[in-house]
């Protein structure tokens, strides 16, 4: 009797309920990969992935519990996954008041490290991987976490640190999962960026542009695609990190 075919296995996003990462959650369940997108909040950007499709599983990355009960409904929706990408982010200038900047370190340290090395312990079990065709884990971090700007030290410093998780991941996990990390510079502003602050940020930029969502997507696609390439730190920002600024 012929067996039945095996379901593609999942890419599993975290932070996708809104900008970039729901962005490569609904670009890449159209393209016909299954996608799993965590959220934390609903947003309007959660509910059109879910009328196109996509599979949802809520959760926060406050404490290590949350984080497991994230893990484990992540397992019950997709027993195999192609890929994890550890999108979650969270970014604000470091707070004034000590107390206020120490409770916003641990927030960061949480998301940024806590989340993605707890997951990857939870879920390396499900990467569908192996020798001749690794499964794939991505970290999303910053060219910032090379080079820190003092006004977001926090950020920078968890984001080095979830960059460091993947090297060590990248040397643990091969040959059967590959571990790389993609380093956004300039993708889009946020709301409170003002004129002068994005007349700067553009002008310290060679390509002299935002990127958007879809130059990120463009390198996960490379790195789900090439089979030979672990530990590799992609820089995806028009140039900027060669400014310094």
């Amino acid at each position: 009797m012929t067996q039945p075919a095996a379901s593609p296995a999942a890419v599993f996003i975290t932070g996708a309920g809104r900008n970039l990462g729901a962005y490569m959650a609904q670009h890449l369940h159209a393209a016909g990969q299954p996608v799993i997108a965590h959220y934390r909040s609903r947003t309007t950007q959660t509910a059109a992935l879910a009328a196109a499709g996509v599979d949802l599983v809520q959760g926060d990355f406050s404490a290590a519990e949350a984080i497991a009960a994230v893990a484990a409904k992540v397992q019950e929706a997709a027993p195999r996954l192609r890929a994890i990408i550890h999108n979650a982010s969270a970014f604000a200038p470091t707070a004034a008041a000590d107390l206020a900047a120490a409770r916003q370190m641990q927030e960061y340290f949480t998301v940024h490290m806590l989340a993605p090395f707890l997951l990857n312990r939870l879920l390396a079990a499900n990467l569908a991987g192996s020798a001749e065709e690794p499964a794939d884990i991505i970290h999303i971090t910053d060219i910032y976490a090379d080079n820190p700007a003092v006004e977001f030290d926090s950020y920078c410093a968890t984001k080095a640190g979830l960059q460091n998780l993947a090297l060590s991941a990248a040397k643990h996990l091969a040959p059967a999962i590959k571990v790389n990390v993609i380093q956004p510079g300039p993708i889009h502003f946020q709301d409170w960026h003002d004129t002068i602050q994005r007349q700067r940020v553009l002008a310290a930029t060679p390509l002299a542009r935002t990127g958007g969502a879809a130059a990120i997507l463009t390198a996960v696609k490379g790195i789900l695609a090439n089979p030979f390439q672990t530990g590799a730190i992609i820089s995806v920002d028009g140039g900027r990190r060669l400014t310094g600024r």
